[in-house]
């Protein structure tokens, strides 16, 4: 931020700087440049006035700048986007341009002498340009400057000064865009001398670190000038048409404050528009933000108790140790449900889906299971089943049978594993062969061969294999699998065999084989319960209602569990399982990375879903831990309906924030943190922000104060007659109230007005426990 008129050098402390304005040291026009020389002794001049101008050299130098027309180019982005439809009633529209200087660089003062921007930005709605463009579709009218220095029938042109900026005749030729506008509309749009420097001011980014959004992506360092229309859409919506105007001639047509209406002649004024764009705002009759926000934490319960994912627990305590049970199994986030038997009894279980209300221990040195009746858990004292895992490996096996390229292509990997790992086997069985004969030879092998021969032939019979009379059997090693050996069990207790397979000299499958990519991708995924049917996450709708936000743990045990079903996909023989555990197993070829940190997420079932399509959700570490706060990775972000929103993430957030989607850097007014109405203007605010440097606050950041005290800034708007375009701001009345809730004794300067007027997205912060291993507990706050 700047109080001088002109740019300071950038501070590099600082992301973004709000500077008053970017004047170049030379505007338009013309210039005489006077060069002379003069002879001094002992510091006394000893030339004579003759001398100086007899040797004096006169140069005339003309300095142009843009008049008529703007390069394309320089425009960096318009809010709204052009031709964007979205909720736009609280927003000030306004262009950014990369030609940073381009508001000042012809000549514009004030009766008082203030430097003034020579453009500004009218914004028009349906019906205001009836000659031009009377349904906001972004049309003009294409002139030539020579047309706009004649005449036109019933129309006021611009009376461009060609006494101290004349007017060539290539002037002439250029083409430019104009638009007829009624006198009395551009007296209610136009803003007064005082207010046109509070709506052109420069925005320096220093570094890269601004989100990109669509039409005011400033992610690239340098000045942008921005300019800012003082007029709020309708809220009953419709379109709308911004032209970048020249002011050029039209000074003393700019309103001043003192008349509320026009009473001036019914004329038409034709305006260079320099550059234009139209959108159009709908109705806003659905919840803001603010107040779909609040209703979560208007429920949240005790603590935050109410915004874990379970079914609500009784009002009244219950008694009794079996009772307890229930309700410690529903504090859990389990669920009673129906299931039969394998006798086929009818009877009830317990059922958690992977989303748990509290931290669940993964199981260490876990056996892998085969079948969904090997993770049935007996609970003997009350004689039911917990089906949860049982659930999990079926659920695992479902979405396996149903993605048929991961089945053909898990058998296709196991196949390859298979024939690898026989190879090695031979392979070594060879080496070991080989080296036993040449220690037998070391030590007399001809004398225990001679032995051999010479011996009786034993009376018992040889134990072995059945023989048909006539057959010669083969090799006992041709009769199985080199593999038939290499179970599990086994290759967990013989590290150096489980080396040798695994050797990366010559891998049993190589690690970029696209069966292997495609198998591990779609377990990854599934880890993620990618796939699995929504009924078994939230089994019960009462666990997540509507407009409501649900904080959980993901059971990695149930996780785990969901994998060994999808693994269970044609088991045929034990080295099926010992495959698997080569390929996927902590020491395998593309070993699965296990967790780094408890997973965690939320359930969100809001309008907020459908009405904010990019909302986003920003998870941070603990902010108590002693490291600092850090953004904690998403493993997942799925809108699973069009209003359920899933967010999985790696570690336990200390907080967690809902924001509106960035739009870029816009100006506007903001909602009340109660939520608002339909019309912005009946109970909108602004958050004052800090602007003094001295303060020990950071330049721009919420002071938690507002203007007005009591929200509504129809007020700051300006009186116009019947039939006049409404909704436009009075920016002097605005300022001087800004000033008064900022306690200033001087007027607001157009970076520090800027700085009010930036309208923040809002962001609701949910304040969770404080380690892996405890429920979450929330707070809230909401800011801008």
């Amino acid at each position: 931020m700047s109080h001088p008129q002109y740019a300071p050098d950038p501070d590099p402390s600082l992301n973004v700087q709000f500077v008053d304005s970017l004047v170049p040291t030379l505007t338009a026009g013309r210039y005489t440049l006077t060069a002379h020389q003069s002879l001094t002794k002992g510091g006394t001049r000893v030339d004579t006035d003759n001398y100086l101008d007899v040797h004096a050299t006169e140069q005339q130098v003309e300095v142009r700048a843009p008049r008529f027309t703007v390069q394309p180019e320089w425009i960096h982005g318009a809010y709204p986007t052009p031709g964007a439809s979205g909720l736009y009633d609280d927003v000030l529209p306004h262009v950014t341009l990369d030609r940073a200087t381009l508001p000042w660089e012809r000549e514009a003062k004030a009766k008082d002498g203030t430097r003034l921007p020579w453009l500004t930005l009218l914004v028009f709605g349906e019906g205001e340009l009836p000659d031009t463009d009377p349904h906001c579709l972004g049309r003009t009218d294409a002139k030539t400057v020579a047309d706009l220095t004649g005449s036109e029938s019933g129309v006021v042109l611009p009376p461009f000064d060609q006494a101290t900026d004349p007017i060539t005749e290539d002037d002439k030729r250029q083409v430019c865009r104009t638009v007829l506008v009624p006198a009395a509309v551009f007296h209610a749009l136009a803003p007064t001398e005082a207010e046109l420097p509070l709506l052109t001011h420069v925005r320096r980014v220093n570094e890269q670190h601004q989100r990109v959004a669509l039409g005011d992506d400033l992610i690239q360092v340098g000045d942008y000038a921005v300019v800012v229309g003082n007029r709020l859409p309708r809220a009953a919506g419709g379109r709308y048409v911004a032209h970048l105007v020249s002011l050029e001639g039209w000074q003393s047509r700019l309103p001043d404050g003192t008349k509320e209406a026009y009473d001036g002649p019914d004329e038409k004024l034709r305006l260079i528009s320099l550059w234009s764009w139209a959108f159009e705002t709908i109705p806003d009759h659905a919840p803001g933000f603010a107040a779909l926000t609040e209703h979560f934490v208007d429920t949240e319960g005790t603590d935050g108790s109410a915004l874990l994912l379970r079914v609500p627990l009784p009002e009244r305590p219950l008694s009794g140790n079996d009772q307890q049970e229930v309700a410690d199994r529903l504090g859990q986030g389990y669920l009673p449900i129906s299931c039969r038997t394998e006798s086929g009894r009818s009877t009830f279980g317990w059922y958690r889906g992977p989303f748990t209300a509290q931290y669940v221990t993964p199981e260490t040195d876990r056996e892998r299971r085969r079948c969904a009746a090997e993770a049935l858990i007996h609970l003997e004292q009350y004689g039911v089943f917990d089906v949860s895992l049982a659930t999990a490996f079926t659920a695992g096996r479902g979405v396996a049978l149903a993605d048929h390229q991961f089945g053909a292509a898990l058998l296709r990997l196991r196949g390859k594993v298979q024939r690898a790992a026989e190879k090695k086997s031979r392979a070594t069985a060879t080496a070991g062969a080989r080296a036993r004969i040449e220690q037998l030879a070391a030590n007399g092998l001809a004398g225990h061969l001679g032995e051999v021969l010479t011996a009786p032939a034993r009376a018992e019979g040889v134990a072995g294999p059945a023989r048909r009379p006539g057959v010669t059997p083969g090799p006992a090693a041709t009769e199985l699998p080199a593999t038939a050996g290499l179970t599990l069990e086994r290759l967990r207790a013989d590290a150096d065999l489980h080396a040798r397979l695994t050797s990366d000299d010559k891998p049993l499958v190589d690690p970029h084989d696209d069966d292997l990519t495609l198998v591990r991708n779609r377990l990854l995924d599934l880890r993620n319960l990618t796939g699995v049917p929504f009924a078994h996450l939230v089994p019960d709708t009462r666990m997540l209602p509507t407009e409501s936000l649900r904080f959980f743990y993901v059971d990695a045990n149930w996780t785990a569990t969901l994998l060994d079903g999808a693994l269970s996909v044609g088991l045929a023989h034990t080295f099926d399982l010992t495959s698997d555990d080569l390929v996927f197993g902590p020491k395998g070829v593309a070993p699965l990375p296990p967790s780094a940190a408890p997973v965690t997420g939320l359930l969100l079932r809001s309008e907020l879903v459908s009405g904010w399509p990019a909302l986003e959700v920003r998870p941070y570490a603990n902010p108590r831990a002693t490291e600092g706060e850090t953004a904690l990775p998403v493993l997942r972000r799925e809108a699973l309906a069009d209003d359920v929103l899933l967010v999985l993430v790696e570690g336990v957030p200390g907080r967690v924030e809902l924001a509106e989607p960035q739009q870029g850097v816009h100006f506007g007014i903001d909602e009340p943190e109660e939520g608002g109405s339909d019309d912005p203007l009946d109970d909108g605010i602004i958050r004052l922000r800090e602007i003094d440097p001295q303060s020990g606050t950071p330049l721009g950041k919420e002071t938690g104060e507002q203007f007005p005290t009591q929200p509504g800034l129809r007020s700051c708007l300006r009186a116009t007659g019947a039939g006049a375009p409404d909704t436009v701001l009075s920016v002097t009345r605005l300022a001087d109230g800004l000033k008064g809730a900022l306690r200033l004794n001087r007027p607001l300067t157009p970076s520090e007005f800027a700085i009010q007027m930036i309208n923040a997205a809002q962001r609701r912060t949910f304040t969770t426990a404080s380690t892996a291993h405890t429920p979450f507990t929330t707070g809230d706050h909401l800011n801008g």
